[in-house]
């Protein structure tokens, strides 16, 4: 089983659980860390996330893991929120960023860039559009961006002026 498939099918497994308790689960991974594998689980809430909610889930998770028993390797398992400055990776996690500052990040330089910050104004299946701090509103292809992340104020840095 891929790691790509495998991420896919612990996805649709722990989710029901993660959602029975409240929380949604933003994102998966199932990864190596030097010699070991870690399943890390990002939660969230309306209300956000503290240490006692991570435990509850933790613990859910846990049982369920050791019951249907879906990975082969040993692994460590961790549950934690996706932070201020999370991946933007599913459509519902644009669309409650709009008018948030964001980072994209592209497969390929545009204009000799690879990185562009600025406010996300509007999202489809099929393009994003941002808010340059210029004022410029710049529409993105989604196929083009490798990732992208939601700034806080702290780490938003503006994009110097082109005069």
């Amino acid at each position: 089983m891929k790691k790509v498939s495998k991420e896919f099918f612990l996805e649709e497994l722990t989710a029901p659980v993660v959602e029975s308790l409240g929380y949604e689960l933003t994102d998966l991974t199932f990864e190596k860390q030097g010699k070991d594998w870690c399943l890390t689980l990002f939660i969230d809430s309306e209300s956000g996330i503290s240490l006692d909610d991570c435990e509850i889930v933790s613990r859910q998770i846990s049982e369920l893991l050791d019951e249907k028993d879906p990975i082969e390797q040993s692994y460590f398992l961790e549950v934690s929120s996706p932070g201020m400055d999370r991946p933007l990776k599913k459509e519902k996690h644009f669309l409650s960023n709009i008018d948030k500052k964001i980072a994209v990040h592209l497969f390929a330089p545009l204009d000799g860039k690879k990185d562009i910050e600025g406010v996300l104004k509007s999202y489809t299946a099929a393009e994003l559009t941002l808010e340059l701090e210029t004022g410029e509103m710049l529409t993105l292809e989604n196929s083009k961006i490798a990732k992208a992340n939601r700034l806080d104020e702290l780490n938003f840095k503006p994009l110097p002026s082109a005069e």
